[in-house]
């Protein structure tokens, strides 16, 4: 939560300060990796609605363990540390958890509002499995700018730039904050 507002705060304090809260600034060297975070974050929706039909749980080990292990594998490939691109999956899983929570939550307060047939969450299970290459790829462009002091202000200012592209809703806004956590270190 501290870390959440201290986010909003430097988001507020910058709004005025020219590229870093614009979302009309030029593309930075995150935006790939962002935008690609995005997408990732789409399915959450479908995920939800197939969890909400079928009564199944959000947390999913198992699963989680097979695509952080692949994530691994693919960043050893790229030269990327192997932790560190297990660490961005996992933020990625973890911003999932927050839409998916958020819309279980909203389901259960207006059920008039939530899905009744099953998508198809193995046609999703493809987009994520097809997401995390591209993922990595993005993170091994962006790497050099991982160490550069400006770290931080530059992928928030990414965080900017594609959610006001993708018109996201505050509860997608709050999963791509969450997803952008350990690109820096």
């Amino acid at each position: 939560m501290t870390r959440r507002l201290v986010l909003l705060a430097l988001l507020a304090c910058c709004a005025g300060c020219g590229t870093i809260a614009s979302p009309n600034a030029a593309a930075g060297p995150w935006d790939p990796v962002v935008g690609v975070v995005a997408d990732r974050l789409a399915t959450a929706d479908t995920v939800a609605a197939s969890k909400y039909v079928s009564k199944a749980g959000v947390e999913d080990p198992a699963r989680e363990r097979v695509v952080l292990d692949a994530a691994a594998a693919a960043g050893s490939t790229r030269r990327l540390d192997p932790a560190e691109v297990a660490a961005v999956v996992g933020d990625q899983i973890a911003a999932s958890k927050v839409v998916q929570y958020g819309l279980l939550e909203d389901w259960t307060d207006r059920p008039a509002t939530a899905p009744t047939t099953p998508p198809d969450l193995a046609a999703v299970r493809t987009t994520l499995d097809a997401v995390t290459p591209r993922l990595v790829d993005t993170l091994a462009s962006a790497q050099p700018a991982r160490t550069d002091p400006v770290c931080r202000g530059e992928v928030t200012s990414a965080a900017v730039r594609v959610a006001a592209a993708r018109s996201l809703d505050s509860l997608h806004r709050r999963g791509l904050e969450r997803a952008v956590r350990s690109f820096c270190p």
